[in-house]
């Protein structure tokens, strides 16, 4: 008679693009923290140019390499290495993360036992041990407005943007929340073959936070569990690049065009993208006169906090003004 293999437990889906280091370290935290059930890694790597591929085929022999041609974008490799996965459950997991240990059985166990939650996060950690922000509401329009736009500057729409970014959150307990990290996220398969994958019309942000309003949409609860832990470096490439912070705003402005009234979401766009114009152009007038300020007082430090502000400012309104103005 032959042997039939168990069923596949989990599927970690890894998407990568030029952190080979970090992907490595992820790997090897996986490694030493394998979990008793079946399991496999899946690895995407988006047309690195450090190797990575090859390397982790080496070192990581029965790591499952899908190799791109190009940049395909995260949700799509993400996609991609769904349908080459078989496991009951699929861990969405950033390459700088690093596993702990029982987090992976931790959050297989909780949806074993709970039918009824579609997916589910565990608690991150920073580099330095200090719990990370890895829930928050559904974005709204006022919230968003305080959070990007000169409405930031002088304070209005506060407290909407707090509530959506669930500044009072308690990271020490299990609670239902609308949306968790997409560094580390565990969904049923079941579920996406319901609701689908990752919406490939998001090349970069948001994809994570459409597919939770989608699984939420759908009945299923998302839990955040603070018993599993991961720690997430985050921050390997900065928000602070500008072409990288206008497909965030891109992104973000296509979300309420999707799960919003077309024309207010419309109007939204018009407001927001005004809002953002003015905000760099406050901060663009305020980094010269800290510029100047500093340079007068010989405060070096600062000087140079104030160059980069206005460098970056300056190059959201010249070079990337029209993909602004087109988002």
């Amino acid at each position: 008679m032959p042997t039939v293999s168990p069923m596949m437990k989990l599927s970690i889906i890894i998407v990568s693009w030029n952190v080979k280091n970090d992907l490595l370290n992820c790997l090897s935290s996986l490694d030493k923290n394998r979990p008793s059930f079946p399991f496999e890694q899946i690895v995407i790597d988006n047309m690195s140019s450090d190797g990575t591929a090859k390397t982790v085929r080496q070192e990581y022999p029965a790591v499952k390499v899908i190799e791109n041609q190009e940049n395909k974008g995260f949700a799509q490799a993400n996609n991609q290495g769904i349908k080459q996965s078989s496991g009951e459950y699929i861990l969405f997991l950033n390459p700088d993360t690093i596993i702990h240990p029982n987090s992976l059985g931790t959050l297989v166990e909780f949806l074993d036992n709970n039918p009824d939650v579609g997916a589910c996060g565990p608690k991150l950690l920073n580099a330095d041990g200090s719990a990370q922000a890895s829930v928050r509401q559904f974005p709204t329009f006022r919230g968003v407005l305080y959070g990007h736009t000169v409405c930031r500057l002088i304070g209005l729409f506060w407290y909407q943007h707090r509530k959506w970014m669930m500044k009072d959150f308690r990271y020490d307990r299990q609670m239902d929340v609308d949306q968790i990290m997409g560094a580390a996220m565990m969904v049923r398969r079941s579920v996406i073959d319901k609701v689908g994958g990752m919406d490939e019309n998001f090349f970069m942000y948001f994809e994570e936070i459409d597919l939770c309003y989608r699984i939420k949409q759908a009945g299923w609860r998302i839990v955040f569990l603070p018993d599993a832990v991961i720690t997430h470096l985050g921050g390997r490439s900065s928000s602070q690049v500008p072409l990288r912070r206008v497909m965030m705003l891109k992104s973000l402005i296509s979300f309420f065009r999707k799960h919003r009234g077309r024309v207010e979401a419309e109007l939204f766009a018009v407001v927001f993208k005004i809002g953002v114009i003015l905000r760099n152009i406050c901060h663009l007038i305020i980094g010269l006169f800290t510029f100047i300020i500093a340079s007068v007082i010989f405060d070096q430090e600062r000087k140079k906090k104030a160059k980069e502000k206005v460098v970056l400012h300056t190059l959201l309104l010249t070079k990337y003004l029209w993909q602004i103005i087109t988002m």
